[in-house]
């Protein structure tokens, strides 16, 4: 149900041909080419099918479209991600590097030491040669000291020693990964929540500075990653060396006096950090720092930053905002207090274009769940999708023209209430569960005689029959034939 997904090993030939395809379909009049187009071309996203085929499109047009259908911001950005396939299917896995990792990992200073000798061509080795590619891709032995969340392996006691002789035998400071959002052993490590809790970042960080690695401690936000990967002594560190903490790494780390000495006597924030080359909004500010302490556990910083004006739906810590990270946790004291202060409770700014209570759901924080659905205004999508009766009556009530609103929601794009009704299923951390066939059906009766469109294209190419016929739902398919609806391709 979600968007395109890259094979393995793309073809750039076959993506320029995917592109070429999408502006035929476009100029050839199709409705799945106009829902596609409306949900990913940023002059175009939102408009109704008719204006978006009147509008001329370029192959550039279908090409952005597409990447972004990819996940890729850019068709330059999907190009990149097929050519770093290209560089990496280049490399040679060594024979050995398996043996030495395994010395690395057992902290065998010794044994690595003799197989670097005997080949030392393995310093600057590469593994992790097969797609998918992430950010370890091409990693070096020396990339490994930093931490790997992907790998089940603690980091040896003796790192740094090990580090150390990976340096000695011609490893490269400044190598970098070659995947997608890759970097060099000190990149790596500024971000790494193992080295953090292992208490070896500061050693390590000034042994790769002592052997030639950069860090340029002065630039807005330098602390910004290392808190928002839970690397706090990556951060610690960078201020010891001379980064500058500002509010949110105040925030972060809890450090409470430097925290209220950035507020005036009314509560304003004195100076507003700068990101992105300007200045951030005072409550945007207030909003950020709320998050980064409440991600970091820091209670008192947390109770001091309600008490200010700040924007509550901010983003910008990993995924979510505080809402949807308490829902995750299952912190109803804290969902309580931000539904108070007005904090979003549709807010769908996150990779998965979910709701605060969606992420309650889908980590069964049932008490969250239950909570929300008893005092909040459920939208229309989310209550279709749960099978919430009671919530899609009251929002058709309220306003019948919802009946037909389009939003991103979950996998599907540009979306409406009824493609959700339809789909039989819903997913949480345990797997997928089925809905009561009668109660879908309900639901699609109740959006079908509100006025829903049964042919709506949502942004995949898919109308609520298609979503019916790929889920199994062979009871709200044979409905929803019944008053009309048809598949994409037959529209």
């Amino acid at each position: 149900m979600s968007g395109r997904t890259l094979p393995a090993r793309p073809s750039l030939a076959q993506l320029r041909l995917q592109a070429r395809e999408l502006h035929r379909e476009h100029r050839d009049g199709g409705s799945p080419a106009a829902a596609r187009v409306a949900v990913h071309h940023p002059h175009l996203k939102g408009r109704p099918p008719r204006e978006v085929l009147a509008h001329p499109l370029k192959l550039a047009d279908a090409q952005l479209v597409l990447a972004r259908e990819y996940g890729f911001e850019s068709w330059a950005a999907l190009k990149h991600r097929v050519e770093i396939g290209s560089r990496v299917a280049k490399l040679t896995p060594h024979p050995r590097f398996p043996e030495a990792l395994a010395a690395l990992d057992a902290g065998d200073a010794v044994r690595l030491r003799a197989i670097l000798a005997a080949d030392p061509s393995l310093a600057t080795a590469r593994t992790n040669l097969d797609p998918p590619y992430g950010y370890f891709t091409a990693a070096t032995l020396l990339h490994h000291v930093a931490g790997n969340p992907g790998r089940d392996a603690r980091l040896p006691a003796n790192v740094v020693e090990i580090a150390r002789l990976l340096l000695d035998a011609g490893a490269e400071v400044n190598a970098s990964t070659l995947g997608p959002n890759g970097g060099t052993t000190l990149g790596l490590l500024v971000t790494s929540k193992q080295a953090s809790d292992a208490g070896v970042t500061g050693p390590l960080m000034d042994l790769l500075l002592d052997r030639g690695a950069t860090l340029d401690l002065h630039r807005p936000g330098v602390l910004d990653a290392s808190l928002a990967n839970h690397a706090p002594r990556a951060a610690e560190k960078m201020i010891e060396l001379g980064a500058k903490p500002d509010l949110f790494a105040a925030a972060a780390l809890g450090r409470m006096e430097l925290l209220r000495a950035m507020f005036d006597a009314d509560g304003r924030l004195l100076a507003r950090p700068r990101r992105r080359g300007r200045a951030m909004r005072a409550r945007d500010a207030v909003g950020l720092a709320l998050l980064y302490a409440y991600v970091a556990k820091r209670q008192e910083a947390v109770d001091f930053l309600l008490e200010k004006d700040g924007n509550w739906n901010m983003t910008g810590v990993n995924n979510g905002t505080a809402m949807h990270r308490a829902a995750w946790e299952g912190d109803l004291p804290m969902v309580q207090r931000l539904v108070a202060l007005g904090a979003d409770i549709y807010d769908r700014d996150n990779p998965f274009t979910s709701t605060p209570l969606s992420w309650a759901q889908h980590n069964r924080q049932q008490e969250v769940f239950d909570w929300m659905c008893a005092h909040c205004r459920i939208d229309l999508h989310d209550a279709a999708g749960f099978g919430l009766p009671e919530h899609v009556e009251a929002r058709l009530r309220e306003d019948s023209s919802s009946v037909d609103r389009r939003i991103d929601h979950w996998g599907i794009p540009q979306c409406t209430a009824l493609h959700w009704a339809a789909w039989p299923s819903v997913e949480d951390a345990e797997g997928r569960h089925v809905h009561d066939p009668a109660e879908r059906e309900r639901l699609v009766e109740m959006l079908l005689a509100a006025g829903a469109d049964p042919n709506a294209v949502a942004g995949n190419g898919m109308t609520p029959l298609d979503l019916a016929l790929a889920g199994g739902a062979d009871r709200v398919a044979a409905l929803l034939e019944r008053r009309g609806a048809k598949r994409a391709a037959e529209l």
